[in-house]
């Protein structure tokens, strides 16, 4: 790689740290965004066959899209390069999320949303790596962690002005994705396509199915589906335990976000100072102690107290696993490392609450959350176990 390759590397142009965190924001709004607009989707629909499926298939069904095509987007990225990726899907993202503004049919309604979950595989996949093409290793703490800030902040938007839309109509929150039009401009004039570096000494190989990615993705699941109880099963259950209604636990789920970003713009100095493997362990001991507080709540106040300490272990797990899969697998192989991390993240979403459901039958919410609590401190007793956390230090080899 010659010098001038190396100061590009070094010095990105400076709108492309903006745009590329402004891409962010639109990950987390996808599901968010469209929630109070549900029941009077509901009503909209109610003559058509299998409408209350349906309408809550609008929320889910680009979580399963997700899925799908974030391994097939990431490995199309290395072909054709990530910027003409990321455009494309901020395309789809645009035309999938805004068909809800005039679509009149279900079944046209769930194809716009299956488009839209395409989008956001592409828009999570590529930029994350391009994130870490534009920045030197010494930088990815800091560029990971503002882009987990925006998109906690992305989610505080998303559900304010979600709110405030679908007040008006249940078709207004699908304005929210035209948001992705203004960025979609910015990649196109201000994020170039990063010379890839290969052969790096810091990282172990170009495969993205080594056992310690397979490990991390296994982490993403993990941590998704203990902390999914809270915004799919928290509404129920601060209604149960203070009487919170829809305005109070959207709120509350809010306020998970707000910490989420708070802990992302400080991401860089825990990292400074921890390893990998110990803010993961610190991620799952956030878990634990937050569901288990808010499983053994009597009143309202305590429930939040737990959510505001789930929030801060959400807010360390997307750039502390982002980070420890781009400081784990070669560059060229970035976007497929990515994509199965993302595919990872949403099947989690996807199982958690098919995980919870029978456990919620047969305990109880309260038991649910702490039996979720549970199983978060033992992967964090297993992480520390097996990267030598409680001894300071990581198994000789890992990346800090």
């Amino acid at each position: 790689m010659t010098e001038t390759t190396l100061a590009d590397v070094r010095r990105p142009p400076r709108a492309v740290l903006p745009a590329l965190l402004g891409v962010s924001t639109m990950t987390i709004m996808a599901s968010a965004t469209i929630t109070p607009a549900l029941p009077g989707m509901e009503r909209h629909f109610a003559a058509e066959p299998h409408a209350e499926l349906l309408v809550r298939l609008v929320l889910t069904l680009p979580g399963l899209a997700i899925m799908v095509s974030a391994p097939l987007l990431a490995r199309l990225s290395g072909r054709t390069g990530r910027v003409p990726v990321l455009a494309a899907c901020l395309v789809l993202y645009t035309v999938g999320g805004g068909s809800g503004l005039f679509l009149d049919s279900l079944p046209a309604l769930l194809a716009g949303r299956a488009l839209l979950g395409v989008g956001i595989a592409g828009v999570m996949t590529t930029s994350t790596a391009l994130l870490a093409d534009h920045h030197p290793p010494a930088e990815h703490g800091r560029v990971l962690g503002l882009q987990g800030a925006a998109m906690g902040f992305g989610g505080v938007v998303a559900l304010l002005l979600g709110g405030l839309l679908a007040a008006i109509s249940w078709r207004g929150p699908f304005a929210v994705y035209l948001l992705a039009v203004p960025l979609l401009v910015l990649v196109l004039r201000f994020v170039p396509e990063a010379p890839v570096q290969t052969g790096t000494e810091e990282v172990p190989g170009s495969s993205p199915w080594t056992p310690r990615l397979l490990g991390l993705y296994a982490v993403m699941f993990l941590g998704i589906v203990v902390f999914y109880t809270v915004p799919t099963q928290a509404p129920f259950w601060l209604a149960q335990v203070g009487g919170a209604g829809p305005a109070v636990a959207g709120a509350l789920i809010a306020a998970v976000n707000l910490v989420m970003t708070v802990v992302g713009l400080n991401f860089r100095r825990l990292r400074a100072r921890w390893s990998f493997p110990r803010l993961a362990t610190a991620m799952f001991a956030a878990f634990a102690l937050g569901l288990v507080v808010i499983g053994t709540a009597g009143s309202l106040w305590t429930a939040a107290l737990g959510m505001v300490v789930v929030g801060f272990g959400i807010g360390l797990q997307n750039p502390t696993v982002n980070g420890w899969v781009v400081a784990s697998v070669a560059p060229d192989a970035r976007t497929k490392a990515l994509g199965l991390l993302t595919s990872a993240l949403f099947l989690g979403q996807f199982a958690s609450p098919l995980v919870a459901q029978p456990l919620i039958d047969a305990a109880g919410l309260g038991r649910t959350f702490v039996f979720a609590g549970v199983l978060a401190a033992v992967i964090a007793g297993i992480l520390a176990a097996a990267h030598g956390v409680r001894r300071g230090r990581a198994v000789s080899g890992s990346p800090r």
